[in-house]
């Protein structure tokens, strides 16, 4: 009977109580998702730039153990076996004065503070270059 008694003094939570929290969740859902919207968009050009890189090493070690030189047909076949996707919002890719070029990115990638400086470094250097 005790028991009977405390259970039904138990109170749960009120309705403005339910209420806070779920507008204190929205609160920090909307920041969330504003802070995070838009990085895809502001990653593609680094995106393209790393792929360039690999693809265009990948290119140059292909010439040297066919040990042949370059030829727009043979680049053409080695994009479509290889380099599927090096562009990741689909721009056309070029081999020209020894460097992959993307239509969409160009051969410069947009410096922006840390990221974007290591970017170009990696494009001139012509290394390729894992950075966890």
């Amino acid at each position: 009977m005790k028991n009977l008694r405390f259970i039904r003094d138990q109170r749960g939570f009120t309705l403005v109580e339910l209420l806070a929290v779920i507008v204190i969740l929205g609160i920090v859902f909307s920041i969330a998702v504003i802070s995070l919207g838009g990085i895809k968009e502001r990653t593609e050009p680094d995106v393209c730039a790393a792929n360039r890189v690999e693809f265009e090493n990948g290119y140059r070690n292909h010439l040297t153990l066919e040990d042949v030189e370059h030829s727009e047909v043979l680049f053409g076949r080695y994009l479509t076996q290889i380099g599927s996707e090096v562009c990741p919002v689909g721009g056309e890719i070029a081999y020209s004065d020894g460097h992959v070029d993307c239509s969409v990115h160009g051969e410069e990638v947009e410096e922006e503070e840390g990221l974007g400086e290591m970017m170009v470094g990696i494009l001139n250097c012509r290394r390729p270059l894992l950075v966890f």
